[in-house]
């Protein structure tokens, strides 16, 4: 666990964003609750995608790398991740409002699959 501290920062950061979720998702019927994990953890996620680009450059790095199926189905999950955190505002937004839209329960699932294969993803991408 130690190693996973010191070494690993944003992958322990982003196991956290993981479990905002997760609990976020299990009080879907306290907004109260709700709305402030969802909006911490896309914060966090979005903080993380902006250090990462900004100190690290990864975009950039992209084509000086190996184009393995891993690295592109990881690129591909953080991709559509961004998306969906899109959608799940958008559609939040308007729910919070009292204008329901069930796309907001139906995006989440895929937005959960994807941003979990997004976590694991990114432990076995070296």
């Amino acid at each position: 666990m130690h190693d996973l501290l010191t070494q690993h920062p944003l992958k322990l950061l982003s196991v956290f964003v993981c479990v905002l979720l997760v609990v976020g998702v299990l009080k879907r019927r306290k907004p109260r609750v709700h709305i402030p994990l969802m909006v911490s953890a896309f914060l966090i996620d979005l903080a993380m995608v902006v250090y990462l680009e900004v100190r690290r450059g990864v975009v950039e790095s992209i084509p000086g790398r190996e184009m393995t199926f891993l690295l592109i189905f990881h690129i591909f999950l953080s991709t559509v991740v961004l998306i969906l955190y899109g959608v799940q505002i958008f559609t939040g937004l308007k729910n919070a409002r009292g204008n329901r839209r069930p796309w907001h329960r139906k995006a989440a699932v895929a937005f959960l699959i994807t941003r979990f294969g997004n976590l694991v993803t990114s432990f076995l991408i070296t």
